[in-house]
């Protein structure tokens, strides 16, 4: 007999009638993640920030066209509510993270949550913008020094929304890149480098923005050669979420933001 026929003559079985089922992983807090198609670090950098299958984080990208500019940014709203359906629709979702926060600023916060939770009704939605702002008043941060990777402009367009929302610039540098890719390709210590070479004497913390950034592996360094708090769009952005989902836990090794602010 070939194998081709032993194997016809195999009938698949039930293991149990009457399976047990568990929660799937998150089970004490799941987070939807939307990431931009060119994005290579927020879901490396979430999935870091996990400190156990307690939490979940399930993800979906949306289209980017490139080079980044305002356009290709605030084409993006129209991305968010279908994006938000497709995040475990079967399963119970706590909070929505819109991962971007340079659209963030141009899109606007309201109009993102009101997007996104078209398609995810009930669900507490963020963004690394929003995340940051939180971020830096619960760490009592009026004056802050900023670095982006971006291009002048598209910097401008952060600068002008911390500044609307209360926030005072010391410093500000800038990487001058407009593509994700590229963002993503600047070695963590070029982003030290950037923060000690800012103006600190006034600065009540640093603020790295851009979800694309390896500088989440550095803020301990920034932190310890400084002395000041450092907030990076991807650790904001998992603080806040996890935050909204009525669930806190110590996560060292990434900042005082996650070892000491909940």
């Amino acid at each position: 007999m070939t194998a081709a026929k032993e194997n016809r003559s195999v009938e698949a079985q039930l293991h149990v009638t009457h399976l047990p089922l568990e929660e799937p992983y998150g089970w004490k807090a799941r987070i939807g993640l939307i990431v931009l198609s060119t994005d290579p670090v927020i879901e490396r950098d979430f999935h870091c920030l996990v400190p156990s299958d307690e939490i979940g984080v399930f993800s979906t990208r949306i289209p980017l066209e490139t080079p980044n500019s305002d356009r290709t940014f605030l084409a993006l709203a129209d991305e968010l509510e279908p994006a938000a359906r497709l995040l475990i629709p079967d399963s119970r979702l706590d909070a929505i993270v819109f991962g971007c926060t340079s659209a963030s600023t141009l899109i606007g916060p309201c109009r993102i949550a009101e997007l996104v939770q078209r398609g995810r009704p009930g669900v507490a939605c963020t963004n690394p913008a929003t995340a940051a702002l939180a971020a830096l008043r619960r760490l009592n941060a009026r004056r802050i020094a900023l670095v982006t990777p971006y291009t002048l402009q598209m910097t401008g367009n952060v600068m002008r929304f911390l500044i609307e929302n209360g926030i005072e610039l010391t410093s500000v540098r800038a990487m001058g890149l407009d593509t994700d890719h590229a963002i993503g390709s600047i070695p963590a210590e070029v982003f030290v480098e950037a923060a000690m070479a800012s103006d600190l004497q006034r600065a009540d913390a640093i603020f790295i923005s851009c979800t694309g950034t390896k500088a989440l592996n550095v803020i301990e360094r920034i932190e310890t050669a400084t002395g000041l708090p450092t907030v990076v769009s991807n650790q904001a952005a998992f603080w806040h979420a996890l935050s909204l989902t009525g669930w806190s836990t110590t996560i060292p090794g990434y900042g005082r933001l996650l070892h000491d602010v909940w």
